[in-house]
């Protein structure tokens, strides 16, 4: 069955990227950079300079390629497309349809908590939690500067658009427009 586009939508994708806040690229740089390859790769040249074995180069590459799936499955930008919002990653990108949208806003709660299950502070924070005041919520964000709460049926997404407001309100346009015999 074909896609119809959505009423509200122009032809013109509306990207919003997801830009890393101030703590993000302060952890991102000195613990993933620095600690995940930069002290790896200084032991490794210390071992071979002392043991001789030209081998022991290569111990810095399991980090490496740690850091490059975690930053590949960390969040990059949210685009409202015809059909629905896009999570966008490098790897693994999700939509989440407009019917499946209840409402969103951009007031503050909290976030985060017991029993992540995702990734943490490395390029932002992704993957389900539990908070006594909110619940289960999903995050997709990159700082907490720039958060929209999305409600959907399955519980709260919280996201980090740039432009948040302009998110909000091409959101808020595209989910009025939906007829309610469609939202399920």
């Amino acid at each position: 069955m074909p896609v119809t586009p959505h009423p509200a939508f122009s032809p013109a994708h509306h990207s919003f990227p997801a830009l890393l806040g101030r703590r993000q690229r302060f952890i991102a740089g000195v613990f993933g950079i620095g600690f995940g390859f930069g002290a790896p790769f200084i032991l490794s040249v210390v071992l071979v300079a002392t043991s001789g074995d030209p081998s022991l180069l290569i111990l810095p590459l399991p980090f490496l390629g740690g850091l490059w799936a975690i930053q590949g499955l960390a969040p990059s930008g949210f685009t409202l497309e015809e059909t629905g919002v896009r999570l966008e990653r490098r790897w693994l990108s999700r939509r989440l349809p407009y019917a499946a949208i209840l409402a969103c806003d951009r007031d503050r709660r909290p976030i985060g908590g017991l029993l992540a299950v995702g990734l943490n502070g490395l390029f932002g924070s992704s993957g389900w939690r539990w908070n006594p005041r909110t619940g289960w919520h999903y995050l997709a964000i990159t700082n907490t500067r720039d958060l929209v709460y999305l409600h959907t049926a399955a519980g709260l997404v919280v996201i980090s658009p740039s432009r948040p407001d302009e998110f909000v309100a091409g959101l808020r346009a595209c989910l009025r427009s939906l007829e309610p015999g469609k939202r399920t």
